[in-house]
């Protein structure tokens, strides 16, 4: 997906598991970082510390783990969040 310069994707903003907490095959993006079957979808660029190195890497992940991890956050977002909580929507 192309975004313009201003924007990110929105699973660039998924939290994901901690690497060091993550077999070799899903920090190599090989599989699902959340379940690790078969991936579909690249969820952006992340900077982590391996075995005391900062290492960037490229996770990815299955649409049922995007989806259900997507819908986490956003219920984590509208029950914290004080516009949202009150029903004024914020844009995020």
């Amino acid at each position: 997906m192309k975004v313009d310069n201003d924007s990110v994707c929105a699973t660039e903003m998924l939290p994901v598991p901690r690497a060091a907490d993550l077999g070799a095959e899903q920090v190599d993006g090989a599989a699902c970082v959340w379940c690790g079957k078969a991936p579909d979808i690249g969820i952006g660029l992340r900077i982590s510390v391996f075995t005391g190195t900062l290492r960037r890497w490229l996770p990815r992940a299955c649409h049922a783990c995007v989806g259900s991890q997507a819908v986490r956050v956003y219920r984590l977002h509208i029950s914290s969040c004080a516009r949202c909580s009150h029903r004024d929507y914020c844009p995020d």
